[in-house]
């Protein structure tokens, strides 16, 4: 019989997961890993790269969008036959349980509900620290339990993180750094832009505008208004507006191209492009809620623009602002009356955006070692030498 603990998993739906193995070096201990979504994927990946290339013996629950992307890395992973990867838990306890964490991560919550029924450490690694919409009452239910360790993305991260985890022991909330951000240490980054924007033949007369979707119905709302307030703002350069759409974003593409018809200015659709490559070529970065790619446009240097609906604005409340915001280091529209003026500042304004970008190199820094932190956690977690951290 499943200790209590285990309840919750019913609603998470743990028995859809694959699960892969690592066989490793059977010496060392045993490391779990949660993967679900892109964000958490691509957090986590880099840590679990290295540590495989340890020789660490590691098990992969994995779901979602996560399955896709495993399929592009050389995983030197094995999958195993289909049968309950709570069975291999309960069977076989790992030396520590690791998930990425954002506010609606499920796996996260999956994997510490049922590690921590075994005694087994759980370590959270921060994938992104905001959550709006419908996952709210998941990020109600998320505060509820605490990791053994929480590695985060920055200070101002680890403050929201205290704030928010007031029952959890601040000392086991640590500043690592984002792994997947590591790329962005060495980075060439107007090498990148002027490529780029040879590619999507853009110039240096063009101002290119990214907008970066989410999910319906935020992101044709928020595109609709976009296009409107665009056609009525008066830009001192020639407007060029691409669209990148979410990867679970369902809603037909004809209903996005027939907003972007009315636009006075260039459209250009994403193709091939990375969303890495088009976020350093652009001029702005938009998205209609809390997004990744907004945060990373910080790593970028590169000014953004969250702009809510009514219904999201009306969530917003001090401690859910996102982190960007925050801190100065980007722009936000919570009223559709302010969207106008506020493209018209951002775009036009260069002394607001080069204060913008000098509170992103403020927060928002990687000297490509996030991954190695993080993996140091894990280890001695993993060890037991939990006071040594």
């Amino acid at each position: 019989m499943l200790p209590e603990k285990h309840f919750p998993l019913q609603n998470l739906e743990l028995e859809r997961t694959d699960f892969y193995t690592f066989e490793g070096d059977q010496t060392k201990p045993l490391l779990l890993f949660g993967l679900r979504g892109p964000g958490g994927m691509n957090c986590l990946w880099p840590v679990v790269e290295l540590l495989r290339d340890e020789g660490y013996p590691s098990d992969l629950l994995i779901d979602s969008a996560a399955k896709r992307i495993l399929e592009t890395k050389n995983h030197q992973f094995t999958k195993e036959p289909s049968e309950s990867p709570l069975k291999r838990i309960m069977e076989i306890k790992p030396a520590v349980a690791v998930s990425e964490f954002s506010a609606d991560a499920g796996t996260a919550l999956t994997v510490t509900w049922s590690e921590e029924s075994y005694g087994v450490p759980v370590v959270w690694v921060e994938d992104y620290p905001d959550v709006l919409g419908s996952y709210t009452d998941l990020y109600d239910s998320s505060m509820r339990i605490n990791p053994d360790y929480l590695c985060v993305i920055s200070e101002a991260t680890r403050d929201l993180a205290i704030k928010r985890r007031p029952t959890m022991d601040a000392s086991r909330i640590i500043v690592t750094g984002h792994p997947d951000y590591d790329k962005y240490a060495n980075v060439d980054r107007e090498e990148v832009k002027k490529e780029t924007r040879k590619k999507l033949g853009v110039g240096e007369e063009d101002f290119l505008i990214v907008y970066s979707g989410l999910l319906p119905p935020q992101t044709p709302e928020v595109l609709e208004r976009l296009v409107e307030n665009l056609n009525q703002s008066e830009p001192q350069k020639n407007l060029v507006l691409l669209l990148s759409r979410h990867p679970r974003d369902m809603h037909p593409e004809q209903e996005y191209d027939k907003v972007l018809a009315n636009l006075k200015g260039r459209v250009l659709k994403q193709g091939d492009i990375s969303s890495d490559d088009i976020g350093f070529a652009c001029d702005l970065l938009i998205a209609p809620g809390p997004s990744t790619e907004v945060l990373k446009s910080a790593y970028r240097r590169v000014p953004s623009m969250l702009v809510f609906t009514e219904a999201d604005a009306a969530q917003l409340t001090n401690d859910r602002l996102p982190i960007t915001l925050r801190v100065g280091a980007g722009e936000g529209i919570f009223d559709y009356q302010d969207l106008k003026n506020g493209l018209e500042k951002i775009i036009n304004d260069n002394v607001y955006r080069e204060q913008l970008i000098g509170k992103m190199k403020q927060y928002f820094n990687s000297d490509g070692h996030s991954a190695e932190r993080v993996a140091e956690v894990i280890k001695k977690a993993a060890s037991g030498k939990v006071n040594s951290l």
